[in-house]
């Protein structure tokens, strides 16, 4: 067995300090080495397992430090790997940042391990980890694993048993020095690390037995063992016994017993580092690369066998099903195939008709089943054409398919830890979503078809794409300096190409989604959260309804079962209920689901989160036409049954010939954009004229009012250019709606409004905070938002979703919602990071990050490793009462997945820390009292003009005179 040893670690920070100390967790016998607090990119210790009964496959390790931290940051920042711009652009802060963000090794100790990677018989000391049949370049890269033109361009060294991992190498004078000693460490005069040597099954056993007193098979801080247990040492070959005391490094040896069990190992010896393993670096590590691998998913032959299970199918057909688009032929057909083949799999293929109506969706309750993502096809060195699904990560636990929103913000994470290509996947996915279902789907289950998520389209498509601008960028030095890129470039054009088709997806989805009925408001000209399904949502459980459905099962005579039946095939009619279950689903659609902010009332709101994304995309679709288009974008698109799409356009243009954007769009202005359900996402012809384009084009002048060309009698497309200006014009006058309807100058504060009752909702919730992330608050209102967020918001573990007054009174009979208060969720939190960095909010931003990760590393300590969806983030725990639990925390022995966009919190966290907070950290300093030393009490010093980096005024003003054709508010 083989697993990957990460050398991406920098070399370790010089330190004052002499000996290494311990402290105290919550847990008076939870002891871990607070060496971490000032060398925590210190890896020393056991990285692998090891056969102690197979010496042939053990493995060696060189580790490695450096002659000064200035050194080893500023090396180790030259081999950083492309990150995403928003994350890559920061400024970097008063220490390095890059050995936090990449950890790699400095040039020096490269050279060096290069240089002793082969032995004098010539052959490698050292085994790459399989590539797992991922096929993706990135992964390679983020392994170590050699280039794809078979060079190494990072060597994966991996240890033997026996190892001298405590000795140091000084590539500067050619010596090795003595390692720090390691907690309890009374070897003081030998460079040996103490290793101890495991009875797999037989200390599992023992383990369970003393430390498990809850029975949960998990060591956490609850269990009332003695926390200590004792361990034979590999240099006795088990004579002498070695304590390993605490919560934290027994979970870990628990942790590493059931790995080494999983691939069959009778014996193994572990290093001592590795149970008193930095926390931050250890989960860092997992998630780089073990999380994510564990949640990634294809929908392919192979992918099949993972993936058709659905834990959330309550229905009696429990059959595998995979539902294939109308129009997309090949995949029916490699379907049709992958049902012969694997007849174990009793796999249904269903085509799905052109027109997918909300009572078509409905019908398919029974029939639950996949629906079909991105395929890409591929031929080997034989000429064997080889056909796999494009990947993507999905969140984890019951959530076995790929979400909406979730995956933006695990593409964040999978950016900053090298990923692309697997983001990349998830965007190509995206795209196929689009274009054959219409919209970014709640996820790609058969009950999801009418309903979206938070859209974040063009902000993961500029992330995705700047960091293949950036990589290529590299790949062309390192070809020019005589080395082998890490992964392929793009053929000339291809990657404008690839940029093309996401635009043309985003505006389908603009367009043709949330510019549109139902979900535009016609008076007010902003959009809500309205999906078209009708009936129970069937993805719940069996009783979620019932105390709904009981008082009409009873006013029927009925059993609420056979009710629920009843209403189900339109038996009975129940206005009020159909109403309920509108808003409800568009509470799921929203992804907050469930809070008392959107109980009864969730497809009547304009809620500033919706709306700040939707300024998102129109500002990020006038960046890309203008920097990379040369101001103008064509697209073709299908005329529709009798030419629905084509009336529609030219109805609309008129439109804005007459009044104008802002003479359109609001006041029941006529607005109907409907026709952009037609837009072809996948153009093989403008693929070829798009990749045929110059580099760069310089921005022309366009008129605000898009052009078209009729189409020929005989052609089912027409074409229509929309240039950059349209986007502006659409985002100031979104940005001038959100100012009348959602801001508040007297609570400085913006809030939801209710397009029915024409009010404002008074309920305080975090994503006022968005506002930041898209751009649409002005300098002004950011003065005033930050500090009264920051007031409402702000607790001990983070930011927390609303107000305790918003929620109001809890009771048995109005329980917590997972939305409200007291919980906090990672979206959240990253949108408010990047949001807050942008106004110039940087140390808010890098203390509202320490304390969300303070709340992560502590339960991940405390708690066996657990990584879970959300938190309490005023009670500080991940043990919630709440409404569907909480995902991830239903494990035995060890975490393999963690959570999604856990995860991604967790690593892009990290990039905004200092050395300094990220070392205190790593010893659980409570975030108060990190403070305290740190002084981030004292006033924000914001910057003189509007948001930076991101889409601010300053960049508005350079299209104002290409503009004046649509009338802005």
């Amino acid at each position: 067995m083989l697993l990957h040893r990460s050398l991406d670690a920098s070399p370790p920070v010089e330190s004052s300090q002499g000996a290494a100390s311990g402290y105290l967790s919550s847990d008076s016998h939870d002891y871990i080495n607070s060496q971490a607090y000032h060398d925590y990119d210190n890896d020393y210790g056991y990285d692998g397992l090891a056969d102690y009964d197979t010496p042939s496959s053990a493995f060696f390790e060189i580790p490695f430090s450096a002659p000064s931290s200035e050194l080893a940051a500023d090396e180790a920042y030259q081999d950083t790997p492309p990150l995403s711009a928003s994350l890559f652009d920061h400024h970097r802060p008063e220490t390095p940042l890059a050995p936090i963000v990449s950890r790699s090794l400095g040039r020096r100790a490269l050279e060096f391990l290069q240089q002793t990677a082969v032995a004098p018989n010539g052959k490698p000391k050292f085994e790459l980890e399989n590539e797992l049949g991922y096929y993706d370049s990135d992964h390679r890269h983020a392994h170590g694993h050699a280039a794809s033109d078979g060079s190494s361009d990072l060597l994966a060294l991996h240890k033997r048993s026996l190892s001298s991992s405590n000795l140091a190498y000084r590539p500067e004078n050619m010596a090795w020095d003595r390692g720090r000693r390691k907690s309890h460490d009374d070897f003081t005069n030998t460079g040996i690390s103490r290793k101890f040597v495991i009875n797999v099954e037989e200390t599992q056993r023992q383990i369970l037995e003393q430390e498990d007193t809850d029975g949960d098979c998990q060591i956490t801080v609850q269990d009332g063992g003695p926390k200590i247990f004792k361990v034979g040492t590999a240099n006795s070959n088990g004579f002498h016994k070695f304590e390993i005391r605490g919560t934290y490094m027994l979970s870990n040896l628990l942790q590493e017993l059931a790995l080494a069990k999983d691939h069959g190992r009778k014996y193994i010896t572990i290093d001592e580092s590795r149970l008193n393993e930095n926390p931050v670096d250890r989960m860092h590590r997992l998630i780089k690369y073990h999380f994510w691998d564990g949640l990634t998913r294809r929908i392919d032959a192979e992918g099949l066998e993972v993936i058709c299970a659905d834990p959330k199918n309550r229905q009696k057909d429990q059959q595998y099903r995979i539902y294939v688009p109308y129009h997309d032929d090949f995949a029916l057909e490699y379907y049709k195939k992958v049902q012969a083949e694997r007849a174990h799999l009793n796999l249904d293929v269903v085509q799905l008709p052109d027109t997918i109506t909300p009572e078509y969706v409905k019908s398919l309750n029974k029939q639950p089943g996949l629906l079909s993502l991105a395929l890409r096809r591929r031929v080997d060195e034989f000429g064997n054409e080889k056909v796999s699904g494009a990947p993507f990560v999905v969140p984890g636990g019951r959530f076995n398919e790929m979400y909406g929103w979730d995956s933006y913000f695990e593409a964040l994470g999978l950016l900053v830890d090298g990923r692309i290509a697997l983001a990349q996947g998830m965007v190509e996915n995206f795209m196929y979503e689009i274009e054959h279902y219409g919209k970014i789907l709640n996820a790609n289950r058969s009950y999801y078809l009418t309903r979206s998520q938070p859209p974040f389209l063009t902000d993961m498509l500029l992330q995705v794409y700047r960091a293949f601008v950036r990589s290529d960028g590299e790949a062309q030095t390192q070809e020019e300096q005589g080395h082998a890129p890490p992964r392929r470039k793009w053929a000339p054009g291809e990657l404008k190409v690839w940029l093309a088709r996401g635009i043309r997806a985003a505006l389908k989805e603009l367009f043709g989604v949330w510019l549109c009925s139902p979900r535009l408001d016609s008076n007010t000209g902003l959009s809500k959260y309205h999906p078209e399904g009708i009936g129970i949502p069937p993805e719940t459980e069996s009783t979620h309804f019932h105390h709904v459905l009981e008082p009409y099962a009873t006013a029927h005579g009925m059993t609420v079962s056979e009710f629920e039946a009843a209403y189900a095939k339109n038996e009975v009619r129940v206005p009020e209920l159909d109403e309920y279950f509108i808003h409800d689903r568009a509470v799921r659609e929203s992804g907050h689901d469930t809070t008392y902010r959107f109980d009864g009332i969730c497809a009547n709101l304009a809620t500033i989160d919706l709306n700040s994304l939707l300024y998102k995309y129109e500002t990020d679709l006038f960046k890309m036409i203008m920097d990379e288009f040369g101001g103008s974008f064509r697209v073709r698109i299908r005329r529709g049954p009798n030419d629905e799409n084509l009336r529609a356009f030219q109805q609309w243009i008129e439109s804005l010939l007459d009044s104008g954007v802002s003479g359109t769009l609001g006041e029941n202005g006529g607005w109907d954009s409907s026709w952009g359900k037609g837009i072809v996402v996948f153009d093989h012809e403008l693929d070829d004229e798009y990749g045929n384009l110059p580099e760069r084009l310089e921005s022309t002048s366009f008129s605000g009012i898009p052009s078209f060309t009729r189409p020929a009698p005989n052609s089912s497309l027409f074409s229509v250019v929309l240039p950059a200006s349209l986007f502006f014009s659409l985002s100031k006058r979104r940005r001038a709606l959100v100012q009348r309807y959602l801001w508040s100058e007297e609570d400085r504060l913006f809030y939801d409004y209710d397009c029915r009752m024409r009010r404002r909702i008074e309920y305080r919730s975090v994503t006022a905070l968005w506002a930041l992330w898209s751009g649409l608050a002005t300098r002004e209102q950011a003065d005033l938002l930050v500090p009264r967020c920051l007031e409402l918001f702000e607790v001990v573990g983070g930011l927390v979703s609303g107000t305790e007054e918003s929620r109001g009174h809890i009771s048995l009979a109005r329980p917590n919602r997972q939305w409200d208060f007291p919980y906090g969720w990672a979206p959240h939190q990253i949108l408010a990071w990047e949001g807050l960095e942008k106004y110039g909010f940087p140390a808010e931003a890098r203390r509202l990050v320490y304390r969300w990760l303070y709340t992560i590393v502590k339960s991940f300590v405390d708690f066996n490793g657990v990584v879970p969806e959300k938190f309490d983030v005023v009670g500080m725990t991940h043990r919630v009462q709440v409404e569907y639990g909480n995902v991830g925390t239903d494990f035995k022995f060890v975490v393999r997945e963690g959570f999604g966009w856990m995860n991604a919190s967790f690593q892009v966290g990290l990039v905004y820390l200092t050395n300094h907070m990220r070392r205190a950290l790593g010893t659980l300093t409570h975030p108060d009292q990190l403070f305290r030393v740190l002084q981030h009490d004292k006033k924000p010093t914001p910057v003189a003009a509007g948001p930076t980096p991101g889409f601010a005024q300053s960049a508005l003003a350079g299209i104002t005179a290409v503009a004046p054709a649509v009338a802005v508010a």
